[in-house]
């Protein structure tokens, strides 16, 4: 199992398929500092671009399945290079929502499942309540600032900041 993208979409899934029992999480990310909380969860942290690594730390195979939580044109492309014949490229990042040179011809010969999606939350509830309540699912680190909601603005820029240390920020009602 492969995640592209490090955000809290991207940090939700590492921290969910760890928990479900993955026994290797790629983590992929450009920034420093959310690679190294994924590798402190677990996962083995592999700075983007990171197709090749992946491959090679797999005998060659490529991940069963990897999921794009970033959605441009070079993290699909990133993805569909680093997951294996009769794999599962996941893509539910939404970034630039320009249109995407499929490479349709490598996909069916390789036997690629590609999934375009945005994230389900109703119908996952009932699967992560359980988890959430049990603590085998541990959110910690993902909302790492929490601001009243009339600092809102200071929230945006700490967000928009893309710094390794902050990730999510949450506004208080």
């Amino acid at each position: 199992m492969a995640v592209i993208g490090l955000g809290a979409v991207g940090l939700c899934a590492v921290r969910s398929v760890l928990a479900q029992g993955a026994a290797t999480v790629f983590a992929v990310d450009r920034v420093q500092g959310r690679l190294q909380r994924a590798a402190e969860w677990g996962a083995t942290a592999v700075a983007s671009p990171a197709a090749e690594a992946i491959v090679a730390a797999t005998s060659g195979r490529g991940a069963d399945s990897v999921i794009d939580a970033v959605g441009t044109d070079a993290s699909m492309t990133e993805s569909l290079n680093a997951v294996r014949a009769g794999g599962t490229v996941s893509v539910v990042g939404v970034h630039d929502l320009q249109p995407f040179p499929l490479p349709a011809l490598t996909c069916l010969l390789r036997g690629i499942t590609l999934r375009l999606t945005i994230a389900p939350v109703q119908r996952t509830w009932s699967e992560l309540i359980p988890l959430l309540e049990s603590g085998r699912l541990d959110v910690d680190g993902i909302f790492t600032t929490s601001l009243p909601l009339d600092e809102a603005a200071k929230g945006y820029s700490i967000a928009g900041s893309r710094s390794g240390n902050d990730v999510k920020v949450l506004l208080k009602v």
